[in-house]
């Protein structure tokens, strides 16, 4: 038998929560743009022009970031407030 895994730290989660707020906003961003950008002109190729714009248009980037940072405060914030619940 394997052994129980225990919670994991705050830290891990407050990474977690990152990267996860990164990924829904990256994947949101490219799709917004892509949509807006490439799709439904008639030609094959603004596909790929719009996604090649989206993925070096710094103002995406910048979303993601903010977004990974927001991500990592709001997780950081639940993780003290349950530690301060957990304290007797």
């Amino acid at each position: 038998m394997s052994a129980r895994r225990s919670r994991p730290t705050p830290w891990q989660m407050t990474v977690v929560g990152a990267v996860a707020a990164a990924a829904i906003a990256f994947v949101v961003m490219l799709a917004v743009g892509v949509l807006r950008d490439g799709v439904g002109t008639g030609n094959p190729l603004d596909y790929w022009a719009a996604l090649g714009r989206e993925l070096t248009d710094p103002v995406n980037w910048r979303v993601v970031g903010v977004c990974a940072l927001l991500g990592a405060a709001v997780t950081a914030l639940i993780e003290l407030v349950a530690h301060l619940r957990r304290r007797p």
